[in-house]
C-alpha cells in the first residue's frame, strides 16, 4: 500500500503565513508553522508582534507630531494602532508608513469638528517628503536672458526638487506652526481664518513656506505637471484675473521654487 506524503507548505508560504499573521494580530493561525516548545506559538509571536507595532506607532509619531500634540497622546495610540490594524506597514521602511494616514483621519472625522485634522496630517507628509528631497542650486538667470521673447509661451520651467503644493479650507499652516514644539503656547487660531495654499521648499538646510493666491497655486501646479508657460498663465488668469505673471516669476525665481528653464528651440 502507498503511504500517503503529508502536505508541506514551501518556505515562502511559512513565512508569508507568518507575517500575516504577525501584521493581523491573529497570531494562532501562525501556529502550526512554528515549531512546537513549552512556549506557547502565539506567546512567543507576541513579542515580535509588539514590536512591530511599537516601531510602527514610533515612525507614526514622528511623522505627525503636531497631529498627536493636538489630539493629545492617549487618543492619537489609540487611532494609530487602529489605522495599523488597517494598513500594515510591509517595507522595512518605516518613513512611508504614514502614507494614508491623512485619508484615515479624513474618514473617522469627516463630519465633526475634528475634521481639520486630516488636513494638518497632509501637510505633515508633504513636510516629510519635502526635507526628504535632494536640493537644487538656483536658476542661473541669464538662461533666461537669452530666451527670444518671440518663444516665451513656450518655456518651460523646471519646479525646486522638495516643493510640494498644498491647499486647504483651513488655516492649517497656522495651526501646525503654533503646535510646533518652539511655538509661543499661548497661540489660538480660529478654523474660520480662510483658507491655506502654500509652497512648501526645503532649501540649503531650511524650510520655507511660501503662502499663495489662487492664481499662483494654479500656476505652480500647471509647471508641476509639465505644461509650458503658456499654458501655465492662462490657468493661472482663470483662477486670478489679476495675475502678474512678471511680478510672479521674479517671487519665485527669487524663492528658489523655480530652478531651471528649458528654452525652446529657434
Amino acid at each position: 500500500m502507498a503511504t500517503e506524503i503529508p502536505f508541506m507548505p514551501t518556505l515562502r508560504e511559512i513565512q508569508t503565513a507568518v507575517l500575516d499573521a504577525l501584521l493581523r494580530g491573529t497570531l494562532e493561525d501562525a501556529g502550526p508553522h512554528i515549531a512546537t516548545t513549552p512556549v506557547p506559538a502565539a506567546w512567543r509571536l507576541s513579542i515580535y508582534r509588539g514590536n512591530i507595532v511599537e516601531n510602527f506607532l514610533r515612525a507614526l509619531a514622528s511623522t505627525y507630531p503636531v497631529v498627536r500634540q493636538l489630539v493629545g497622546t492617549d487618543y492619537f495610540r489609540q487611532i494609530a494602532e487602529d489605522f495599523h490594524a488597517q494598513s500594515p506597514s510591509r517595507s522595512g521602511d518605516l518613513k512611508a508608513s504614514g502614507r494614508a494616514f491623512a485619508d484615515y483621519l479624513g474618514e473617522l472625522h469627516r463630519d465633526d469638528r475634528f475634521s481639520y485634522l486630516a488636513d494638518i496630517a497632509r501637510l505633515e507628509w508633504l513636510i516629510q517628503e519635502s526635507s526628504l528631497s535632494a536640493d537644487h542650486p538656483p536658476l542661473d538667470l541669464a538662461r533666461l536672458a537669452v530666451v527670444d521673447p518671440s518663444t516665451y509661451e513656450a518655456l518651460g520651467f523646471t519646479l525646486h526638487p522638495t516643493l510640494r503644493l498644498f491647499a486647504s479650507p483651513f488655516p492649517a499652516l497656522s495651526i501646525w506652526q503654533a503646535n510646533m514644539a518652539d511655538a509661543e503656547p499661548s497661540v489660538v487660531i480660529d478654523l474660520a481664518a480662510g483658507a491655506d495654499r502654500v509652497a512648501i521648499l526645503h532649501h540649503r538646510g531650511e524650510f520655507d513656506f511660501l503662502r499663495l493666491n489662487p492664481g499662483e497655486l494654479a500656476f505652480l501646479r500647471s509647471l508641476g505637471t509639465g505644461e509650458c508657460f503658456g499654458a501655465a498663465l492662462t490657468h493661472a488668469q482663470a483662477a486670478d484675473e489679476g495675475f502678474d505673471a512678471s511680478a510672479v516669476l521674479r517671487r519665485l525665481v527669487s524663492a528658489a521654487a523655480i530652478v531651471d528653464c528649458s528654452v525652446p528651440n529657434r
